[in-house]
């Protein structure tokens, strides 16, 4: 599409900034095989670090950052907040997997940037993509293992980055490169401005969450407008801004993918 196309528990987020690399004892294996991964259905969240304040954050004292709690956020958004520099992932996409190290074993392109860790509802384990996405598994544990109530369907997350992508190409409207995200096998879509692209502040700068949606002028009520809806191809889209200052793409595709599927595209 075009260019005109963001909690885990403070235990979690605690461990993640500490660097926590002990796992916690893994649950039992089992000899059934692995579910093709599928990034729609089992999307969880994308955490993003922020240096504003946000509603609702709480501090945790032993990392000294302040958290927000994705599972209450309309759009699966997790911010972090820190007064120290941050040298962790920024951002990070999350997804729900039944075993971590099966599915790590079975997905493509991925190099573990740390073990497997007690996270309070889940085991999780970040991992590092071929073109740098940083990606989290969640195993959650089963008295934590409700799926989430969905009103909107994921359909990708865009990353800005200044470095050149493989397979990335070049926008002349807008002045930006751009990759494909039905190539992406987590859905990523990477965004490499020009400095002189019309494109403005919060698009140019900031991570997006995209969801797939039936009306966007539904999907959009109460969010300020960013980018009004236009043709994008394959889809009818718009940008729009929370509250909170997440960056939320939506699109009406003009032929509905199935659930969980991941259609061409076109720029």
């Amino acid at each position: 599409m075009s260019i005109w196309r963001v909690v885990v528990s403070a235990a979690c987020l605690a461990a993640i900034l500490a660097g926590a690399t002990s796992g916690a004892a893994a649950n039992e294996e089992s000899d059934e095989p692995v579910a093709p991964f599928d990034p729609v259905a089992q999307f969880e969240h994308i955490g993003i670090f922020t240096a504003d304040k946000k509603p609702d954050e709480r501090f945790v004292a032993a990392t000294k950052v302040w958290v927000t709690d994705f599972q209450k956020h309309p759009y699966r958004v997790e911010w972090l907040r820190s007064e120290r520099p941050f040298r962790g992932p920024n951002p990070h996409v999350a997804f729900r997997v039944e075993n971590i190290e099966k599915a790590a074993e079975a997905a493509p392109g991925l190099k573990p940037t740390s073990k497997p860790f007690d996270a309070g509802i889940a085991r999780v384990a970040f991992f590092r993509t071929d073109d740098g996405a940083v990606v989290e598994f969640m195993e959650y544990y089963a008295e934590y293992a409700k799926q989430p109530a969905r009103n909107l369907q994921f359909d990708h997350v865009g990353l800005i980055t200044t470095e050149k992508k493989p397979g990335e190409r070049f926008v002349a409207a807008t002045k930006v490169w751009v990759t494909d995200i039905a190539a992406h096998p987590y859905r990523v879509e990477w965004l490499r401005f020009e400095p002189d692209s019309p494109v403005e502040s919060p698009v140019r700068d900031q991570p997006h969450v995209a969801f797939r949606v039936d009306s966007i002028a539904e999907a959009a009520k109460g969010l300020k407008v960013l980018i009004e809806p236009f043709e994008a191809g394959i889809a009818r889209v718009g940008f729009y801004q929370t509250d909170d200052g997440a960056v939320v793409e939506f699109m009406e595709y003009f032929e509905k993918p199935a659930e969980g599927s991941t259609p061409s595209r076109s720029r």
